[in-house]
């Protein structure tokens, strides 16, 4: 069996995040697996300790990489390249990647993968996240073409990078002068803090905060814990913090230790990015909240008088 991880990295920095990747590449068969990969952009020294057979790297040019540029090269790998499984991750260029070369290519493409349920010589099956989190599909393909699959993050354990550096084939981003397209210049926020997919705490907040003064509660107790800081969509759209915050479907998918919430109800998109956490406690003045069916832990109070005497508590202690 032949596998090509496709990665994709912000310039000279390394997202580790990437050697999920390798784990659910084990999980398809142990024993009889050929790993090639594919990089683009990142530190080459981390690279080329990646635990794969073959290593192809291509270079990002400083904020102004075109995805049609990065899509014409992974076509053209894929022209002179025959893999059994092309595996992605789930970032802002694999969204927008992964589904197009599924089209050109005419190859079978599911995303959010989870795990893997059963494998046969005939077809594999996967299990995916549906309806907002509220259930799990299985999905049956056919092994007689390549597979396509976008796998969800924080959803398998880091394989270890190897302990000594291996060679690296460099590979030229082949620019598609007929692009519909061109991108003149890119502004990036550099994000400031713990971020939302490293925490082992996070402490979002909700409607229920009312506005954004409690969000400055929500990020003292944050700094006291050592956790990130997180938010429902709602509060995003208030505009009581800023969208990089936002835990949910369409923003950040985390996997804490301990998830702590305040104000939040318990919508299915704000679900769907949180109930991979190992522990999920939450502070609401509504008994009936949705959230609280999934919390280890749930406590219906005032979140604002409650995170107030949660700090004093915390600080006594420190």
């Amino acid at each position: 069996m032949k596998a090509l991880s496709i990665i994709f990295n912000e310039q000279e920095n390394f997202d580790d995040s990437c050697l999920e990747i390798f784990t659910f590449i084990k999980s398809l068969d142990k024993k009889n697996i050929e790993i090639t990969n594919l990089s683009f952009g990142g530190d080459k020294k981390y690279i080329s300790k990646l635990p794969v057979n073959k290593n192809f790297y291509v270079e990002l040019s400083e904020d102004n990489t075109n995805q049609i540029d990065i899509l014409k090269t992974i076509e053209n790998f894929l022209d002179d390249n025959t893999y059994d499984f092309i595996i992605f991750q789930k970032d802002d260029f694999s969204n927008y990647i992964a589904p197009i070369i599924s089209y050109k290519k005419n190859y079978a493409y599911i995303p959010d993968v989870k795990q893997t349920y059963s494998n046969s010589l005939e077809n594999i099956k996967f299990i995916r996240p549906v309806h907002g989190e509220s259930a799990e599909g299985i999905y049956s393909v056919k092994k007689n073409n390549p597979i396509i699959l976008k796998i969800r993050k924080n959803s398998f354990e880091k394989e270890f990078l190897i302990p000594i550096e291996k060679d690296i084939t460099e590979l030229l981003l082949d620019i598609d002068k007929n692009k519909s397209f061109t991108i003149i210049e890119t502004f990036k926020t550099k994000p400031e803090g713990l971020q939302l997919d490293e925490a082992e705490i996070v402490v979002s907040g909700g409607r229920g905060i009312g506005g954004k003064e409690g969000f400055e509660n929500i990020k003292n107790l944050a700094a006291l814990l050592n956790a990130a800081v997180g938010a429902s969509r709602a509060a995003v759209e208030a505009e009581w913090i800023e969208p990089g915050h936002l835990v949910g479907l369409t923003g950040k998918w985390i996997s804490p230790n301990l998830y702590l919430t305040f104000g939040i109800s318990g919508a299915s998109q704000h679900l769907a990015g949180c109930s991979n956490s190992k522990n999920i406690v939450s502070i609401n003045t509504d008994p009936d909240a949705s959230i609280f069916k999934y919390s280890k832990f749930g406590i219906v109070e005032d979140c604002n008088k409650f995170i107030i005497d949660l700090i004093e508590e915390i600080k006594k202690t420190s």
